[in-house]
């Protein structure tokens, strides 16, 4: 539900936010330009939609309605009871550091997330996030880069390594610790994930447990940002849907990640997945969320992973999540995905690339856009 209401109503915004918790629902206020601000309701708002009347008569209030949408908290685009379109700002997810800075997903800025694969040894992440926590000074972009590394590892066949669990969360607490850079990892039990909130500072639903309702919903209570990986098997409209799972349990710090998709085309062993990049742009008009691009996990080789970094880019990625390696010598010892896995010293190359097209290209991109809006 949207409610616009004249500034500088205090007093029925407190109503507004009374009744909503009431509900199990909160409300967020966005400054508008002019006299009206708005007010979203996050969460499963039948209960309000049921006393729009009452909402529409509170002092101040100039229009209320409900979103028709599939996924009535996350939509781009929603209509009022007249029937006319409006279009909703993107809506940025902030992520804070030790270090005292804040990484904006949506601000505009590419974010750069970058790690082990998992974490296996203390040293091989201490290495990695140092090495991340140097290229983000040097380059200028400290507060654009994120760690990532999986202790919990989901894994097709049950003899495969899966992970070190709270061990593998110590070893990326002790990397934050030494680089004061905030990290992501994936969570795979709904009935871990507040053990595991507590450490990290972003949690990511994986591939496989894309339509693991319960586990969206935990992470959803808990308030985390999050990264949502589509299901490799899921269209838009189901990734959407499940996004809405979190979003309803008052959690919208929702980032979404393209990760590519199993299909007849990735049999001949040129890739790992098929990426679509042309859902980057369509969740963007479809969605308020920001959208990030998982080039390891299309390639499946670490050569090819920087040209679909950039490939990515082009369609206005709001950031990119990559598995890295300290060093060569370790790919023999890493015991999941170490083929896709790519060199800190050419991940730095192709950050370094990121941020050329960011400087050199993307402006041009804009301008074409612009031109084709107005056409």
């Amino acid at each position: 539900m949207i409610i616009e209401i004249e500034k500088g109503r205090q007093s029925t915004i407190d109503q507004l936010r009374d009744l909503a918790a009431r509900f199990g629902n909160r409300i967020e206020v966005s400054q508008g330009h002019g006299v009206y601000d708005t007010v979203q309701v996050i969460g499963d708002t039948r209960e309000l939609e049921l006393r729009e009347g009452y909402i529409r008569d509170l002092v101040g209030v100039r229009a209320a309605w409900n979103v028709a949408s599939n996924y009535k908290n996350i939509a781009r685009t929603i209509a009022d009871e007249h029937g006319d379109v409006h279009h909703r700002d993107r809506r940025p997810v902030e992520v804070k550091g030790l270090d005292g800075k804040t990484r904006c997903f949506g601000g505009g800025k590419h974010i750069f997330i970058v790690g082990p694969d998992s974490p296996q040894t203390l040293d091989q992440m201490l290495a990695v996030a140092r090495m991340a926590r140097q290229l983000g000074e040097e380059l200028g972009i400290i507060d654009r880069i994120m760690l990532r590394g999986g202790a919990f590892k989901p894994r097709t066949r049950p003899t495969d390594w899966r992970g070190l669990g709270m061990k593998g969360i110590a070893m990326l607490d002790r990397a934050r610790e030494d680089t004061g850079l905030p990290y992501v990892t994936e969570v795979m039990d709904h009935a871990l994930v507040p053990e595991i909130a507590e450490h990290a500072d972003m949690l990511q639903i994986g591939t496989r447990n894309a339509q693991n309702f319960d586990l969206l919903e935990s992470v959803g209570r808990v308030g985390k940002p999050a990264i949502l990986k589509r299901g490799f098997g899921n269209e838009a409209l189901e990734w959407f849907s499940a996004a809405e799972y979190i979003a309803n349990q008052g959690n919208l710090d929702i980032v979404l990640c393209e990760r590519g998709m199993k299909t007849l085309f990735t049999k001949g062993g040129y890739c790992r997945n098929q990426p679509d990049l042309n859902v980057i742009g369509h969740a963007h008009a479809q969605t308020i969320l920001p959208v990030i691009f998982d080039p390891s996990h299309v390639a499946g080789d670490h050569k090819i992973v920087p040209a679909n970094m950039l490939a990515a880019c082009a369609h206005g990625v709001d950031g990119t999540i990559v598995e890295t390696l300290h060093e060569e010598a370790f790919r023999a010892d890493q015991l999941c995905d170490a083929r896709q896995a790519l060199l800190m010293t050419h991940y730095r190359t192709a950050v370094e690339a990121v941020l050329a097209f960011e400087a050199q290209v993307v402006p041009k991109l804009q301008a074409i856009d612009d031109a084709l809006r107005d056409a």
